[in-house]
């Protein structure tokens, strides 16, 4: 199919579902390319918009995904695709504000990620029923499944992931790990959590919820090197976000066997030995392919996953690959 975009009306007033319950992509696809308007829509090459609205921040990790976001954005221009962005630090009221926009700015898709579904619940409800394509990424895998135009979600699975690192610090002889939640109302580091308990058993695991933990390090070191001192059983830690395992490195015991969630810094530690692994769940890839995904439905009814979702994860970074990693990092897409 050309690179046509769909007569306006039919997409604002047509849900995904509806387009197949009438006869599948294809028909749909060969009417409304057929009309008039639609000829007049393509030659005009009107803009695909596209919101990106997260609840991350601008740290190591949303950094990578930016990169990825502008990327797709850069590479589909010729698309007529054109993104907007908003970063809103854990906000809710921010995050809730940027989906408002997008839907009165008149986006054709959505892709938000959703560590809390009950803050996000209205407005993405709303939002669909204006008829605007909903992708959930980097968390909220199930949370909005029964919206009408709901799609896909992208991202790692985090009970999974946590199962991953049970399995590396089982397989390097842990017995017992301090895992640091750092965002107490992000449902996917629960997960996370809940995945290695499922590997090393709960008893083997202690849980420390540190509401920004990453906004007060000085503090987070302090309530790990207490935890550690207080436990003596503890000889293995797992922070869930490189900005705060790698300040951690210097409050735990030496010899703790220590891993983290996703890349940032860490891969330089894995190098020096100081960290054993980092679970990466391709954080580029969550920023790139919403977009992707989002020109090729709206230009071509193309849908992805089936119910199930596009897993970026999880990859196991450790002393073995972290110099190939490391040459991609230092152009910021890992």
């Amino acid at each position: 199919m050309d690179k046509d975009v769909f007569d306006e009306e039919l997409t604002q007033l047509t849900t995904r579902k509806g387009l197949f319950l009438k006869g599948g992509a294809a028909a749909a696809g060969l009417t409304v390319l057929g009309s008039p308007t639609a000829a007049a829509f393509a030659a005009s090459k009107a803009t695909i918009k596209v919101a990106v609205v997260t609840h991350g921040d601008t740290g190591s990790f949303w950094s990578v995904f930016k990169k990825g976001v502008d990327q797709a954005a850069k590479d589909l221009k010729s698309r007529g695709v054109s993104v907007t962005q908003v970063y809103a630090n854990n906000n809710v009221a921010k995050q809730v504000a940027g989906i408002n926009a997008a839907v009165a700015s008149g986006a054709k898709v959505i892709a938000t990620s959703v560590p809390d579904a009950s803050a996000l619940k209205d407005p993405l409800r709303k939002a669909s029923a204006k008829g605007i394509e909903i992708i959930t990424v980097n968390s909220g895998l199930g949370a909005f499944d029964s919206l009408p135009t709901y799609e896909v979600h992208v991202g790692q699975t985090e009970e999974v992931a946590g199962k991953g690192a049970g399995k590396q610090f089982k397989k390097a002889g842990a017995k017992k790990v301090l895992i640091v939640i750092h965002e107490a109302s992000n449902s996917g580091l629960q997960q996370r959590a809940s995945g290695v308990k499922s590997v090393m058993g709960a008893s083997n695991v202690k849980v420390l919820t540190i509401p920004n933990a990453k906004s007060d390090i000085p503090g987070t070191k302090a309530k790990v090197k207490a935890a550690f001192n207080a436990d003596k059983k503890l000889d293995s830690f797992l922070g869930l976000d490189p900005d705060v395992t790698i300040p951690c490195l210097s409050s735990v015991p030496s010899k703790t066997k220590v891993g983290t969630f996703d890349v940032g810094g860490s891969i330089k530690q894995i190098q020096a030995g100081k960290m054993l692994f980092a679970i990466d769940q391709q954080q580029y890839l969550q920023g790139y392919l919403p977009v992707a995904f989002a020109v090729l439905f709206v230009t071509n009814l193309n849908t992805v996953g089936n119910g199930a979702p596009v897993l970026t994860g999880p990859g196991i970074i450790n002393k073995a690959n972290a110099a190939k990693v490391a040459a991609l990092a230092k152009k910021g897409t890992r």
